[in-house]
């Protein structure tokens, strides 16, 4: 059967859910070393979600030391490379594919991304029990002397070279531009919205560039009238809605000049917010169950809740992308205001930096990266303003 992973829930004296993640083996018990490594990401304060995807990738590994019949204690650095092909191809072997052991079908590899985080997650649970002394110089990494090079790419003149450590092997990752939303379709998304509700949270999406756990983890105490802005902050929340990034404050003044804005949020938490119900359930979460006949009334919407409103509206307006997720708004976002950035003159790197404080991102080499497919339209564009100007 395997190792299984494993969600628990705890309410803590103040009346928050502390939500934790294990892997159990096939007897149901808590593997130790896997546990105690969670448990140090959690009081690193690692998002609920990233413990979670900790927990699947050790799971993955644990599955390969079954196969391979290696005790966690003796994994080296050799094996790494092995490992990463294993989970790459998926994991069951035959001929050098994976196949299905029951149909005996081939089955899709994983991509060369979910590899790497797989190969970084154990790297980091080496890291850890090295450090406590589990086991002896388990570091399964490299280091990489500095050289003075003139510096190239998207960091180029920003940042200094420097004696880093690597992990051993990386799979090179196709970078392609993960895609988003135009200001045209967010309108026709908005527009099919049955409620204000609905429509107020793809606005927000749409017009601050929160990822999804953020917009459903905002309280009302979060909203500053005053200041005219969000609060984005790390907590439990009893929907599961968790901020992955950096807590931060995103303004929301342009938003409360717009008029039809301001009537969708007054609609929203004047008529349709159920405040007593909400008071009676003990939270003061923003974004809530609507349907009346349902047992979760009252109650915060959950990730899924979103994730089956966007499938829906997708189905109901007939936009031609493959589908809509709540990503794709933050691309939108960021996409806009690199382009409108870029054409009032800014730099790259104000620009970027700019992004990144809205976003979240914890490294503008992340915002440089992700986005790289953006501000290269963005110059093209600029280019081509130039050649005209010219003729």
């Amino acid at each position: 059967m395997g190792a299984k992973v494993l969600e628990s829930v705890e309410r803590l004296s103040n009346g928050e859910e502390l939500v934790r993640w294990h892997l159990l083996d096939e007897n149901y018990q808590l593997i130790k070393p896997v546990e105690r490594f969670l448990r140090s990401k959690q009081r690193s304060r690692a998002a609920v979600g990233t413990i979670k995807t900790y927990a699947e990738k050790l799971k993955a590994f644990w599955k390969y030391l079954e196969v391979k019949v290696i005790d966690w204690r003796d994994f080296s650095s050799s094996r790494l490379d092995e490992f990463g092909y294993w989970y790459l191809s998926g994991g069951l072997l035959l001929d050098g594919k994976a196949v299905s052991p029951k149909s005996g079908e081939i089955l899709a590899g994983r991509n060369e991304r979910t590899v790497n985080l797989a190969i970084t997650v154990v790297v980091q649970f080496y890291d850890f029990h090295t450090s406590i002394g589990t086991v002896e110089d388990k570091k399964l990494r490299k280091y990489r002397t500095s050289r003075r090079t003139k510096q190239r790419g998207k960091l180029a003149g920003y940042i200094k070279q420097s004696p880093t450590e690597t992990t051993q092997l990386r799979y090179k990752e196709s970078k392609q531009f993960p895609g988003c939303l135009t200001s045209e379709q967010v309108r026709i998304l908005i527009d099919a919205c049955s409620t204000a509700r609905d429509k107020l949270i793809l606005w927000l999406l749409a017009d601050t560039g929160m990822r999804r756990g953020e917009l459903l983890g905002v309280h009302e105490s979060d909203l500053d009238w005053t200041a005219r802005t969000i609060k984005i902050v790390r907590r439990n929340n009893p929907n599961h809605a968790y901020v992955k990034g950096k807590e931060r404050e995103l303004s929301i003044a342009d938003l409360l000049r717009d008029r039809e804005f301001c009537e969708i949020l007054t609609e929203y938490t004047e008529q349709e917010y159920p405040r007593e119900v909400v008071e009676r359930l003990g939270h003061d979460m923003l974004f809530v169950v609507l349907h009346r006949g349902s047992p979760s009334y009252g109650k915060p919407l959950e990730p899924q809740n979103l994730n089956k409103l966007l499938k829906r509206l997708h189905k109901k307006t007939g936009i031609d992308l493959k589908r809509i997720y709540p990503h794709l708004f933050r691309h939108g976002y960021a996409t806009h205001n690199i382009r409108e950035g870029r054409q009032k003159g800014k730099d790259k790197l104000e620009v970027a930096k700019t992004v990144q404080r809205q976003l979240g991102h914890q490294s503008i080499a992340t915002t440089l990266d992700v986005y790289d497919h953006s501000f290269a339209e963005a110059e093209l564009a600029e280019g081509i303003e130039r050649v005209v100007k010219i003729k």
